[in-house]
């Protein structure tokens, strides 16, 4: 059973999305192209991996497949501790990256 509440105003749908959206200043730095092309393509790989958790298991629902990306991602850097050579490739990857940024500056 609902209760009424007339001292709280209901919102539109478009006053909700608004009130969700909190800007920080860790998310300002989300306006450089750089770091929009970088979340772009981080995003994708995301789509793409829950894509591959839905073919390992066809019964997972979206959002099943989606908590379990997040829940992988999460215990990922423990699992990389387990492997020194994926520790290795992490590495120089980074130092490509650092010095591919320094060659343009």
């Amino acid at each position: 059973m609902r209760t009424e509440r007339p001292f709280l105003k209901t919102m539109t749908r478009e006053e909700e999305i608004k009130a969700a959206i909190v800007v920080t200043p860790d998310a300002i730095g989300f306006l450089s192209p750089e770091m929009n092309q970088a979340s772009q393509h981080m995003g994708l790989q995301m789509h793409l991996f829950v894509d591959f958790l839905q073919i390992l298991e066809p019964n997972l629902q979206r959002f099943e497949a989606t908590q379990l990306a997040s829940a992988f991602l999460e215990n990922l850097p423990e699992m990389c501790q387990d492997s020194p050579k994926l520790i290795d490739c992490l590495k120089q990857n980074a130092q490509f990256l650092i010095e591919r940024r320094i060659s343009k500056e």
